[in-house]
């Protein structure tokens, strides 16, 4: 009779603890703690300005300064980003961001030429002689596009019951690199930058969140441009996976 009511509690308990697990399951918190891991896709519009400057010795007292300048506005449905890092308290996340992008558009090009007059034991004095440039030209180009940087995604709606909970803002800061190609004109940079992103996510489960996202690049050009054509941007529009 012991062995029968033993038994019968054992079954009892293991049938409570059988029912109990999806009760605990759906009390999870969806909540953005521990490992943060984001992954996004989409479109994205790259437009940027750059320019090289070259000196060449033309007489004694002259020199010649020779300035190429590219301007780039291409479009790209493959634009990647991933995001890895650690959130805390469902509140902020800090994380490394990495995204690529192919792009495609017309690549405007144009050199311009003039004269710098150097004195003897002087600097040489910025005094544009003989100014040339040559006629615009535009072809069909291609672009690619990569940016690595330190950033951090802030959740500010706690209320799990309000509409803008899943609300985000994040911003980054990073180094960019591209290379853009067209027929007859080439040319690439790189630059220290930032990316700006909002936009609001959807839980799908208790792990998993779906969301879109708004982003704004802009980078700094540093190899030989000119204070006028030194800058590279991005506009972002992308749809992104996250857990944690």
């Amino acid at each position: 009779m012991k062995k029968i009511i033993a038994i019968l509690f054992l079954c009892v308990t293991g049938f409570a603890c059988a029912q109990s697990v999806p009760a605990a399951e759906k009390n999870v918190s969806r909540e953005h703690r521990g490992f943060y891991n984001s992954a996004s896709f989409g479109f994205a519009y790259n437009f940027f300005d750059n320019s090289r400057e070259d000196f060449d010795d033309y007489e004694r007292d002259r020199k010649r300064h020779d300035i190429d300048y590219y301007e780039f506005n291409g479009f790209s449905f493959s634009h990647v980003e991933l995001k890895f890092g650690y959130a805390f308290g469902n509140l902020l996340a800090l994380h490394t961001v990495f995204n690529f992008g192919f792009y495609m558009g017309p690549l405007d090009d144009y050199d311009r030429s003039y004269l710098v007059t150097c004195y003897e034991n002087m600097a040489c004095i910025d005094v544009r002689k003989d100014e040339d440039e040559d006629d615009p030209s535009s072809s069909d180009g291609f672009s690619f596009r990569t940016y690595f940087g330190f950033g951090a995604t802030l959740y500010p709606i706690q209320n799990k019951n309000s509409p803008f909970n899943g609300l985000f803002v994040g911003g980054s800061m990073g180094y960019t690199l591209f290379a853009a190609y067209g027929s007859g004109a080439n040319t690439g940079n790189g630059g220290i930058g930032f990316q700006l992103e909002f936009g609001k996510e959807w839980w799908m489960n208790n792990h998993f969140s779906m969301g879109v996202g708004f982003g704004f690049a802009h980078s700094g050009l540093v190899w030989k441009t000119v204070d006028s054509h030194q800058s590279d941007n991005v506009l972002s529009l992308t749809i992104r996976l996250t857990r944690g």
